[in-house]
C-alpha cells in the first residue's frame, strides 16, 4: 500500500494559529481592534436609576450601624460608580474633556442619594446633598 506524501498536521495548526495571530496584529495596529478593546476596559456605564436603587439599599443596610466609622467605611460610603451623565454613549474619564463620568459615589451631587441613620448609640448620621456634600462625613 502507498502512501501519499502531505504536510504533517501539526504544521497545518501552526500555520493556521500564526495566520490568527497575525490578522489580530494587523486589526490592533490598524485600529479597528484598538477601540474595541479600550471599550472593553472601559467601566460600562450604569442607568442613573439602578445606581440610586443601590444606593438606598446600602443605606438601608446601615440600620445596626453603632459609630461613625462604620458609616464612613461602609459600602453606601465607599462604592464608586460609573455613568453616562451626557448620554453620549461613553463614560468619561478625562477632566479635560468636561464632567467626569466614573467613580461616581451614592452621596455625591450627581446621585444625590441622601442618607440618614440613627447608631444604637442614639447619634443621627446624615451624609448626602444636604447632610455633607462634596464628601461622605456625617453631620449629628
Amino acid at each position: 500500500m502507498k502512501t501519499g506524501q502531505g504536510l504533517p498536521l501539526s504544521f497545518i495548526v501552526i500555520a493556521a494559529i500564526s495566520a490568527l495571530v497575525l490578522i489580530l496584529v494587523i486589526a490592533f495596529t490598524v485600529g479597528g481592534l484598538g477601540g474595541f478593546f479600550r471599550q472593553i476596559l472601559q467601566p460600562a456605564p450604569e442607568e442613573s436609576s439602578t445606581v440610586q436603587s443601590s444606593c438606598r439599599t446600602f443605606c438601608d443596610q446601615l440600620v445596626t450601624v453603632a459609630t461613625a466609622a462604620q458609616f464612613r467605611g461602609s459600602t453606601y460610603c465607599t462604592k464608586t460608580f460609573a455613568i453616562d451623565l451626557n448620554d453620549d454613549g461613553s463614560v468619561n474619564t478625562d477632566p479635560a474633556k468636561g464632567k467626569v463620568e466614573a467613580g461616581l459615589n451614592c452621596w455625591g451631587s450627581d446621585i444625590g442619594s441622601e442618607c440618614t441613620v440613627q447608631t444604637t448609640g442614639g447619634l443621627v448620621l446624615t451624609a448626602g446633598q444636604n447632610g455633607a456634600p462634596g464628601n461622605c462625613t456625617v453631620s449629628p
